[in-house]
């Protein structure tokens, strides 16, 4: 039997108290992937989020997927500051 290829993780974030809680396909069908993360530590941290595909628009939405602002981006991915606890939903619109 053949073993699995081992693929690489779609997201990441280099923050060890930032947790991506789940990866999936929009509601909508639009073909966006929505990314929901959360602060776990009770601390704020600041983390850069990074995908394993290129990315043409990326949004804050609120939890029903409705966009709120524009995400913010740095050089090597999106850049994001968590309150303790924060929850945060992105929507990422693969390029």
């Amino acid at each position: 039997m053949a073993e699995a290829p081992v693929l690489a993780p779609q997201v990441s974030v280099d923050h060890p108290a930032v947790t991506v809680e789940s990866v999936k396909l929009a509601d909508d069908r639009s073909g966006d992937v929505i990314v929901r993360l959360y602060e776990s530590r009770g601390g704020r941290a600041a983390a850069t989020l990074g995908t394993s595909f290129p990315v043409a628009r990326a949004e804050v939405t609120d939890l029903l997927e409705r966009p709120l602002r524009e995400a913010d981006t740095g050089e090597t991915g999106l850049v994001l500051a968590l309150r303790p606890f924060q929850i945060v939903t992105l929507r990422l619109r693969p390029a």
